[in-house]
C-alpha cells in the first residue's frame, strides 16, 4: 500500500476546480486579469506540452539565445494560476503566460495573443501515470 498515489485535492471557484496549493487569491487574479496589447498566452490542459511550447515561445522571444537558468525561464514564462499579479507584473516583455484554465475562462483581449496546445487524450492520460 505504499505505492498508492494519492489524489490531488481541489478547490472549487467560479465552478472551475484548482489545485489545492494555488493561493485562492493568486487564481482569482488570474480569472480577473486585463490582457495588455502584446500580451501571449500559453493555453493548455496540464501534460499536453505546456513546457515544450514554452521553450518554443522562449528561444523566439529570445532570437535564439538559451535561458541560462531554470528560475529565470519561470519567470519569462510564469504560470499565471499559481502566481497571480505577482507573476504578471514581474514578467520582462516580450514574454508569454502560461494557464491550464479553460478558454471559457481565460482573460481575452483582441490585442492579446492566444496559443493552444491539444494532444490526444490518451497520451494525456499516459503522461499524469508516468512522468519523465
Amino acid at each position: 500500500m505504499a505505492n498508492v498515489m494519492k489524489r490531488p485535492r481541489y478547490a472549487k471557484m467560479n465552478g472551475l476546480l484548482y489545485p489545492e496549493m494555488f493561493s485562492q487569491k493568486c487564481f482569482q487574479e488570474a480569472l480577473e486579469y486585463k490582457p495588455k496589447p502584446g500580451d501571449v498566452f500559453i493555453d493548455t490542459y496540464p501534460k499536453c506540452g505546456t513546457t515544450w511550447m514554452q521553450n518554443v515561445a522562449m528561444y523566439i522571444f529570445r532570437k535564439g539565445k538559451e535561458v541560462e537558468k531554470s528560475t529565470d525561464f519561470l519567470k519569462l514564462a510564469p504560470f499565471i494560476d499559481l502566481l497571480g499579479m505577482e507573476g504578471i507584473t514581474n514578467m520582462p516583455r516580450p514574454g508569454a503566460f502560461k494557464t491550464h484554465l479553460p478558454y471559457s475562462y481565460m482573460p481575452y483581449s483582441p490585442d492579446a495573443k492566444y496559443i493552444f496546445v491539444a494532444r490526444n487524450p490518451k497520451d494525456c492520460c499516459v503522461s499524469f501515470f508516468l512522468p519523465c
